[in-house]
């Protein structure tokens, strides 16, 4: 049986569709069969980062009011280019053509070895009515998903939405993702609140500190990872430093997977590899500064001094 995670937050863009597509590649990497689903019918962005937004007809929706199979709905993006292997040529027209336009073509040179991942995608609706979803409706979803896909992904919109408790009381994981910012943060621990309330806390609920600045905790600018912790009281399941080369590559229609920066990637694989109970510690280096003195908020003396 396969496990469901929401991708959710209070607060507007923190990432929450970037973290999404990111986790959902980083687990078909690593050979599991994946879902990703787009249910933000006002702003949904999973198909423009996926490179099927004209490539699509049903979507969530649809699937949940028996319309179509969740098997015929989905888009499959596929990609052969693997850019950790020394074979690929990074100007071979056909590996662009994979990674771009990587969709669907059963190609008989294609096999299982050549597969770098692939990921299945179900758009979020245009716009629907969401209220008309029972909580019996979301349940039966996610439970057939479950039989065909280890891993379903739900990309949310910003705050509540009709069937949000429906979502998060039957999933098996919310990911709460935050900013490394004062106001982020504030709202990361309102989520924590609401949740709590509606019964879903413990291990259940992980906390993702999107554009982790380490330089900002050293500067006494930035809370520190003990300080996040302790106001949101959510358990911390991931880092992803502040990085602008992932938001340029993005821009270009390509993950953290997709590029031969190593460093990308590795944020999110630490992320995959705690849902599949790896023991994976924090661990890294950040430019000179020392692990021990991103736990807590530097006391700045002289604000002048900044």
């Amino acid at each position: 049986m396969g496990k469901s995670i929401m991708i959710t937050s209070f607060k507007g863009g923190v990432g929450k569709s970037t973290i999404s597509v990111n986790l959902a590649i980083g687990f078909a990497v690593s050979k599991y069969k994946v879902l990703i689903i787009d249910i933000d019918a006002s702003s949904g962005s999973i198909d423009l980062f996926m490179g099927c937004e004209s490539d699509t007809i049903y979507n969530f929706c649809d699937v949940i009011e028996g319309k179509v199979k969740i098997e015929d709905a989905v888009y499959v993006k596929k990609s052969t280019f693997n850019p950790n292997k020394k074979n690929n040529v990074s100007n071979n027209q056909n590996n662009l053509n994979n990674l771009n336009n990587s969709t669907v073509p059963n190609r008989s040179s294609e096999s299982e070895e050549q597969l770098y991942y692939s990921v299945d995608v179900l758009k979020s609706p245009s716009s629907y009515d969401l209220t008309k979803f029972s909580d019996e409706e979301i349940s039966d979803f996610i439970k057939k998903a479950k039989e065909t896909y280890d891993f379903i992904i739900f990309d949310c919109p910003s705050g509540r939405f009709p069937f949000f408790d429906s979502l998060a009381k039957h999933t098996d994981y919310i990911f709460v993702i935050t900013l490394h910012s004062a106001a982020s943060i504030r709202s990361s621990e309102k989520m924590a609140l609401f949740l709590s309330e509606k019964g879903n806390e413990g291990e259940k609920v992980r906390l993702i500190i999107n554009c982790f600045n380490p330089k900002g905790i050293s500067r006494g600018l930035n809370l520190g990872i003990v300080d996040i912790i302790e106001r949101s009281k959510i358990k911390l399941i991931g880092l992803i430093e502040i990085n602008n080369m992932l938001r340029d590559y993005q821009e270009l229609g390509k993950t953290a997977y997709d590029v031969r920066t190593r460093k990308l990637r590795r944020f999110f694989d630490d992320i995959v590899g705690r849902v599949l109970e790896s023991n994976i510690i924090l661990s890294r280096k950040y430019d000179g500064i020392k692990t021990n003195n991103l736990y807590f908020k530097k006391e700045i003396k002289d604000t002048n001094r900044i």
